[in-house]
């Protein structure tokens, strides 16, 4: 898999689930900059990103939009904790670019989970590895360099900076705008991009 977060997925076959998706999922082609979900209305699927990106972005009380998150060709979107909790969602989720997916009803991956061991075993994976995936970003967010951080997320998706405004990868990484040029151009200056 190519996306942003595939990395803490690695060794986990989500083959079963992909093939689920495709065969239950209802096909759906959401535009650029078209929403899955909205900040404040309740969740009710879950997808499956057959080609494009989505971003996770939650607006404060000032009105400053903060990008959380992002899903890219071949994984999974979804406002987690507004399927799990019952509750309004925390953040939009958002095509960056026409995107092709297959939703699923979170009642739906519910009885999908419960249909076998082997299914409970992957819903008990995937949990594992989403919480690793948090606790990383959370880690890093206090441990690494904002150069660290930018080297990582362009090493995993190399293209993102074609496909989302230099403003939008520093809300993500946690930095100012500028922050990102001044490492931008150490990089250059350096041999990297």
């Amino acid at each position: 898999m190519d996306e942003l977060n595939d990395y803490y997925f690695d060794d986990l076959d989500l083959t079963l689930l992909k093939r689920f998706f495709r065969e239950e999922g209802r096909p759906c082609v959401l535009a650029k900059r078209e929403y899955f979900i909205r900040q404040g209305e309740q969740a009710r699927g879950v997808a499956y990103v057959e080609e494009g990106i989505f971003r996770l972005t939650r607006t404060d009380a000032d009105g400053n939009e903060h990008v959380t998150g992002y899903s890219f060709r071949d994984s999974f979107v979804a406002e987690y904790s507004s399927c799990l909790c019952n509750r309004p969602s925390l953040a939009d989720v958002q095509a960056v670019v026409e995107s092709r997916v297959y939703v699923v009803s979170y009642e739906q991956l519910s009885r999908f989970w419960e249909r076998s061991p082997e299914h409970l075993r992957l819903r008990a994976r995937v949990a594992e590895q989403l919480f690793v995936m948090a606790y990383r970003r959370l880690t890093d967010s206090y441990c690494c360099t904002p150069e660290e951080r930018y080297v990582d997320l362009m090493r995993r998706y190399p293209e993102l900076k074609e496909h989302r405004p230099l403003k939008e990868i520093a809300s993500f990484i946690g930095v100012t705008p500028e922050t990102v040029s001044a490492i931008r151009r150490k990089l250059l200056k350096g041999g990297k991009s």
